[in-house]
Parts: structure tokens; sequence; C-alpha cells
């Protein structure tokens, strides 16, 4: 089992890359995608129709350029599991595959734009479907020209110094790769790249359901989960999908059902050892939040957006929509460098908290996992550190509108910033700060908004800069730089977003690449320089991960937020 794990994953990355890399057809509908994958899947995700031409155009290139940086990383990558005591035996073990991968990866150097990667066949953005055949992964994707991925794949056999075995089944040509107690399959048919792993002992059974020459008993096309999940959600059929945790749960528990028990039975994987009072604990945990979905839900030249749910049950859900504490501005579109905060209504958590371990100590009474003592006794330490003292503080939103700092020292020379702290008693929380720093004490701070000056005398550092607070409502604002006033007036001016979020953050990738990547490569530098080799090459490639992110985006945003489904996060990428 050992072994199996390690090559499983890795096989699963070489699917990841193939499934994001193929072409765009005439538009169809999912069911030729999705009449191959079992209604029982315990995951699935299809991306029915092509993206539109522009973005379909940036997207490629983008693709493109990632996958020609990948062999250098991978590459460092296997050498520093080479070198590691706890890595290097599973590097040793999976040297055959690594050494595939790396012959992938090449194929890929210097092709940095789609029409190179088109040479080898195959097109950044397409129509695919990844799932399940049980808990094993299965691909298929639409492809450019057959012959000439087939050729690619000669070559990184070749370049490998390996050599996969060759089936036929009526008519269809597959290769077959052996991995212990799982084969990897890869078949290549005139309009469709095919890849999956199939237990030894079910080979000849699944080999006609994952090259689609049969359909399962009942397929997602014909249940109409996909559409379900695009009609409730506003998906767009650009790329929906779902990972039933209940059902991979059950499955690790020994207790799945047909096709995924056999698979399990199969790989000669012993079900997870549990007590059935554990057993029924954690089937009642999970039920509660039992599936995760993701979709996009906006596709245009100007922007990307995704979402993904955690859906729960309406009791789950009911906790989830009281959690959110409403915070101005927090979730508004933000033009700056970074914007970041939250917003939780801290009794409301502690009264979540309080309730699930409630409900761990009620389902768990027979599960030797849990200590009911030792969770009662966190309660009462729950009430102190989200009792009175903390109620009435709610949230905060931090801006962060521009910055310099001085290659040769690395500290700010100037910095534009502010940060709105929602609190029931802001003046409570001022006369607090007053309690530490007796120079407060003396601020007169009125509650109309208007921004006081904080005084250098209070045992601020020389290098900070000037600093205002102004009280309004219950919102304290604090400003940092000499040019804040619209940035003042844009926090006391704010106002909650709807839905509130829990959670949000919003960073400008291109202007902190344009505004700080040549320092970062001067401080790469001069680490090396120090003897600090393996910290500056970490720096250098997050810093040229960030820069291929800034080639495609100019903003990111991630937030967060509970509504009747479940827990609902957001993201919109908005392209350059």
């Amino acid at each position: 089992m050992s072994l199996f794990i390690p090559r499983m994953l890795v096989i699963l990355l070489v699917f990841g890359l193939i499934a994001g890399c193929t072409r765009e057809v005439e538009e169809s509908p999912a069911v030729d995608l999705l009449q191959h994958v079992p209604a029982d899947t315990p995951y699935a995700f299809v991306t029915s129709r092509p993206l539109p031409d522009g973005l379909r155009s940036k997207l490629g290139d983008h693709y493109a350029i990632q996958l020609a940086a990948q062999g250098e990383v991978f590459s460092r990558v296997r050498e520093q599991m080479q070198e590691s005591e706890d890595a290097a035996p599973m590097a040793y073990q999976a040297e055959s595959l690594f050494d595939i991968l790396e012959a992938l990866f090449a194929e890929f150097e210097g092709r940095d734009t789609a029409a190179k990667v088109r040479e080898l066949g195959i097109e950044p953005v397409t129509r695919s479907v990844i799932y399940g055949i049980g808990v094993l992964p299965a691909v298929r994707v639409e492809i450019l020209d057959a012959t000439k991925l087939d050729a690619m794949l000669d070559r990184v056999e070749a370049r490998a110094g390996v050599s996969a075995s060759r089936g036929e089944l009526d008519g269809q040509r597959y290769r077959r790769i052996d991995l212990g107690r799982v084969d990897a399959v890869l078949s290549v048919t005139k309009r469709h790249a095919i890849a999956g792993l199939l237990p030894d002992s079910l080979f000849d059974r699944d080999l006609p359901l994952l090259l689609g020459q049969v359909q399962p008993d009942t397929n997602l096309a014909e249940t109409g989960e996909i559409q379900a999940l695009v009609e409730q959600h506003g998906f767009t059929g650009f790329g929906e999908g779902f990972i039933r945790l209940d059902n991979l749960i059950a499955i690790l528990l020994g207790k799945g059902q047909g096709r995924n028990s056999e698979v399990m039975q199969a790989l000669g994987t012993a079900p997870i050892p549990v007590s059935a009072g554990c057993m029924q604990m954690t089937e009642q945990l999970v039920s509660g939040m039992p599936r995760m979905v993701i979709g996009i839900t906006a596709a245009d030249e100007r922007q990307l957006a995704a979402r993904a749910i955690w859906e729960s049950n309406a009791a789950v859900s009911a906790h989830l929509q009281k959690l959110a504490a409403p915070v101005p501005g927090l979730g508004a579109g933000y033009d700056g460098l970074v914007s970041f905060g939250m917003g939780i209504d801290l009794p409301q958590l502690r009264n979540a908290i309080d309730a699930l371990l409630r409900a761990v100590i009620a389902a768990g009474s027979a599960c030797e996992w849990v200590d009911p003592a030792s969770l009662k006794a966190v309660m009462p330490q729950l009430n102190l550190a989200l009792g009175p003292m903390t109620a009435g503080i709610k949230g905060f939103n931090l801006q962060l509108a521009d910055l310099e700092i001085d290659p040769q020292t690395m500290q700010p020379i100037r910095v534009q910033a502010g940060l709105l702290a929602a609190v029931d008693d802001p003046r409570g929380v001022f006369a607090l700060g007053a309690m530490f720093n007796p120079a407060m004490a003396s601020l007169q701070i009125p509650s109309d908004g208007s921004f006081v000056d904080l005084p250098q005398d209070m045992g601020l550092d020389e290098q900070t800069p000037p600093l205002k607070v102004a009280i309004r409502d219950k919102a304290l604002v604090l400003v940092a730089g000499d040019d804040s006033a619209d940035l003042a007036n844009s926090l006391l001016n704010a106002v909650a977003a709807s839905p509130t979020p829990l959670f949000a953050v919003d960073y400008g990738v291109y202007q902190l690449v344009q505004r700080f990547g040549d320092m970062m490569d001067s401080a790469t530098e001069q680490l090396g320089s120090q003897g600090e080799k393996e910290m500056a090459e970490e720096l250098r490639e997050q810093l040229e991960s960030f820069r291929q992110q800034a080639r495609m985006f100019n903003r990111l945003r991630m937030s967060m937020h509970a509504s009747p489904e479940g827990l609902v996060m957001d993201q919109v990428m908005e392209l350059r």
C-alpha cells in the first residue's frame, strides 16, 4: 500500500496535465462526455462548453507558459526528494514514473505559446471530463491531432527508457503501464485522449467502460445531476462538478456500494479500522456537509469567476448563516494593492462551536475517539475567550493603497493604508488602547467621522508614517500616510456588502509584480550571494509563479459567505 499511494498520486498529476491540454471543437451538449461517467462516481468535473474565443486565447497562452516551466521545477523537486531522508524511499520506488514525468515535461520546454503546444496535437483549453471508476481516476478530453499526440507519447516512452505494453480492444488501441496493483491505461482515438487507472483483477471487466465501448448501467447524463447543479447554482456550463464527501467516507469505512466497493476490494485496501460507534459518529457528522460542488459562474474577455459550495443540511446552514457580521467595505471591489478582512459574530461562533461539541459528544457516546470530559472542559474556556469581553468585536477591513520600500534596507519609506475596525463600542476600544498608552487618553475623538492626528510623542518609531484616527457609528478607522484623505473617506463611507462576507481578500497581482518584482529579484540575488541558495531558489520560484499570474491577471478576488445552501466561496480573476 505504501508504494501504491505515491504512484497513484503521481499518475493523477499526469492525468491532470493531459486533461488541461487538449482542443476546442464545435459546441455540443455535455451528454457525449457524461454518458461515460457512472452515476455513482464519488467525484466528477466536466467542461461541456468551449470557453469564449477571447478568453480561450488568453488562457491558452497562459497554460502554455506554465507547462513550459514545469520541467525545471519538477527536476528540482525530484532532486530535493532524493536528498531528503524521509522522501528518498518514495522517490526511489517511483523512479520510473518520475522518469516518465520528466520526459513528458521535456516535450513542453520552449513551447510557451498555445500555437507551439498545438504542434503536439493538443490545445491548452478544451472540453473534458474527470471522474472516478470507483475511487480511481479516469479522464476523457478532446484532442486536435491523434497522430501527433501518439508520436509525442512514443517520444516520452523513449526518453524515459520505458516501454508500455500495447493492447487492442475491438479495434481501439491502448497503452498499458503496470503500477503494481493497478495499471495505467492511455488511449488516443481520432477525437479523444482517454486515461485512467484500473485494478489488475478488474482490468478486463472495466477496460471497455474506460475506453467508452460500453456505458455504465446508469450514467450522469441520464441522472441529470450536472444539469441540476448548473441550474441550482447559476453555473455556466464552462466547467462544473462535485465531490461526494459522504460517499468517499463510506468507501473508506468499507461501506461503499456496487462498483465503489468492488474497486476497493480489488485494490486489497482494508477499510479504516474503526468501531461501530465511531463509524456511526463519522457518518452522522459528514451528513451535515455531505458534498462540495464547484463551477464557473462567469467567463468573458474581462473576467473568469468560479464558485464552490460546501453544501450543508438545514441545521448546519442555520448556524453558518448566523456567523457573519457586517463590516463596511469588506468584499467590495478595490483597486489598490491589497485589501483583506473578515467579519465574524463571535458570540454566534461560540454558539456554533458549542453546538458542534455537543453533537460530537452525543454522536460519539459509543466511540473511543471521543472523551466527553475533555470536550466538556473546553466549553468554559470557549465562553471565556468568546464571552462578553470580545462580543462587541465584529471584524475588520484592511486596505493597503500604496507602499514603497527602500531596496537597500528593505524598510518601508512610504505607506498609504487604512484599517476599519467594526465594533459595537469604538470609543471603548480606543479607551482600552489608552490604558496601554496614556498619551492617547488626552485625545478628543469626535463621533462624526472627523479625523484626528495621532501625536508622534506616543512612543511610535520615528519611521512610523503619520497616523490619523476617526470614529463614526460602530466603526473605528485608522489611516497611515500623508496623502490618505481619499482612502480615509472611502473607508468611512463604505457600506456593508450583501451577502455579508465571512472573509474577503482582493489584491492587484499585476500592480504588486510591477511595484516589487525588481526589488525581489535583488533580494533573491543577495540571498544567493550570502549562501542561502535553497531559500533564494524557493523565492525565485515563487516570484516566477507570481509573474506568470501577472501576465494573465490584473486582480484576484476571493470571498466566503454562508447561504441556505451551505458555505460559499467565490473567486473572481480579472483579466488583463
